[in-house]
């Protein structure tokens, strides 16, 4: 039987209420609240001591990406399977992956299923950012999905406007997102329309310059609400979609686009996605990973997926 550790991010839109408890569910589990990155990998520290071979993580993605960054300095080349007890303002992994649910309730779901070893398990590999030119404290930044351009800009609108009127999770962003294109899409002087100054190379392949309306790069098969936005060639685990500024025929590329099936004309038009097991990335802008704002290296980012962690529900 698995050796459950739990780390429980209090600050999550959850952890403020009832709904996180975890009462005599947890009680003799090594157990964690970080306050901070230190905080964090000192206490996946002393859980990988422990013996811990089953991390239940209660919070939103964020957390999941600050706990995928700090495994590989705790744990090595043996990193404990996940389960995602999902508790933030974004959920895309529970949504993604399968999530055991929050508080109590969920840590007795999954303490039972693994007494009986009837948990789901899915192998995924994990999206490592590193940024080429900076001191990385911790190392790359991992998680599972990156977003630049017109993702930033969604980001920020989510932020400002939405969640402050008590819109969250998946429908957040998607309302963020589709107001982006929207709004550029009509408005043919719109500003992000003009796009933001890029490099991209996929696996070493001469870099394509010029402006990106959007970037996205993720190791899933699927995005919030079933999108779908990734198709083309290619090896490796790192789907990527990467449309040029300004954006052509756009309302009809995202229906297309958005199922995966793209329209014949849609290459010509600045529309490109495929498979990579690097992506390049020359820029200067910043970027978003798992709901988080970050600055690139002075080279740029570098994506790739060299490792791979067990998502597990009950």
């Amino acid at each position: 039987m698995e050796r459950i550790g739990i780390i429980h991010n209090p600050l999550s839109r959850a952890g403020r209420d009832n709904r996180a408890r975890f009462g005599a569910a947890a009680a003799g589990l090594p157990f964690a609240e970080p306050a901070s990155r230190d905080a964090l990998r000192d206490a996946l520290r002393g859980f990988a001591a422990r013996g811990v071979d089953l991390l239940a993580v209660q919070g939103g993605d964020g957390t999941l990406r600050e706990v995928l960054t700090a495994l590989p300095a705790a744990f090595g080349a043996a990193p404990p399977a996940i389960a995602v007890l999902a508790a933030g303002r974004t959920n895309l992994a529970a949504k993604v992956l399968g999530g055991a649910g929050t508080g109590e309730a969920a840590l007795a779901r999954l303490s039972d299923a693994a007494g009986r070893g009837a948990l789901r398990r899915r192998i995924v590999p994990v999206l490592e950012v590193s940024r080429p030119g900076t001191e990385q404290d911790g190392g790359p930044l991992r998680g599972l999905l990156f977003g630049a351009a017109a993702f930033a800009e969604g980001k920020r609108i989510a932020d400002e406007r939405l969640h402050g009127r008590g819109i969250r999770a998946g429908p957040a962003v998607a309302l963020a997102l589709a107001s982006v294109a929207l709004r550029a899409g009509l408005d043919r002087r719109h500003p992000l329309r003009a796009g933001v100054p890029m490099a991209v190379a996929p696996d070493g392949r001469p870099p394509r310059d010029g402006r990106r309306f959007l970037l996205l790069a993720t190791t899933l098969d699927r995005l919030m609400l079933g999108l779908r936005p990734f198709w083309g060639d290619g090896r490796g685990a790192v789907r990527w979609l990467d449309v040029e500024a300004p954006p052509r025929r756009l309302a009809a590329a995202l229906w297309a686009g958005g199922r995966g099936r793209p329209a014949p004309w849609m290459a010509a038009a600045g529309y490109r996605s495929g498979r990579a097991e690097r992506l390049e990335v020359a820029m200067d802008r910043p970027f978003v990973l798992d709901g988080e704002v970050f600055e690139p290296g002075p080279g740029g980012v570098l994506l790739s997926a060299p490792d791979r962690v067990a998502f597990v529900s009950p």
